[in-house]
């Protein structure tokens, strides 16, 4: 069975993050924190404590992705690709709002009962929508890199549907896990005939930026 491995990580804090702010597909860039957790995921990585040689480093073509990989990464060696497939949902009209201004359950998001999975507001991605096209992007990273490690920058909602698919848990299910700016999140994808078998391997690692997030207080 050909089995491809990822290691999924989220992008460091930005100003939007702190500020609770709705980012989207905004670009917005990484923060003194943010900077500060790459750094540590850089000399995390550096020290090999996965004990893993990485084949491909792939990101989000959003900047609070793309500079969280460069800095972690800048000592692998390997060349940066670019995949928008990896990129956060798409909220249109409602982002820079702030989180808070829409109430308990938040802007249409994952984990609401009653909510119409194939709505979108204008210019934004419906949540069924967004959830196909990244587990499409990862099971086409699969196909084309089969049997490699690949490490990959993107975001919370990214992560989100990857945990979703891994976990059997439906759209409409409150998520029960956390995610952490800059966690590690590794899990496999196993070739079948004529689809892929997801499987979680270790979630949610952030020892690697507990000392970053004492120092900036």
């Amino acid at each position: 069975m050909t089995i491809t491995n990822f290691w999924l990580i989220r992008h460091g804090e930005t100003s939007w993050n702190a500020e609770r702010r709705l980012q989207g597909w905004q670009d917005i860039p990484l923060n003194e924190v943010g900077i500060a957790q790459a750094n540590e995921l850089a000399a995390y990585l550096a020290s090999n404590p996965l004990d893993i040689t990485f084949d491909l480093l792939v990101s989000s073509d959003l900047k609070r992705a793309s500079q969280t990989a460069e800095i972690a990464c800048a000592h692998m060696g390997l060349d940066l690709i670019l995949e928008p497939g990896l990129r956060e949902r798409g909220f249109g009209i409602w982002e820079g709002r702030s989180w808070d201004s829409f109430g308990e359950t938040g802007p249409d998001q994952p984990g609401a009962n009653t909510q119409d999975l194939d709505h979108a507001v204008e210019g934004a991605e419906s949540i069924r929508k967004f959830q196909d096209r990244v587990i499409g992007s990862f099971e086409a990273l699969a196909r084309k890199s089969p049997e490699q490690n690949i490490i990959v920058f993107a975001h919370g909602g990214v992560i989100d549907m990857v945990w979703r698919k891994l976990h059997n848990v439906d759209l409409n299910t409150p998520r029960t896990e956390r995610i952490l700016n800059a966690s590690i999140n590794h899990f496999s994808l196993h070739a079948l005939s004529n689809s892929y078998e997801w499987r979680v391997r270790n979630w949610a690692q952030t020892q690697h930026v507990e000392k970053a997030l004492d120092d900036i207080g």
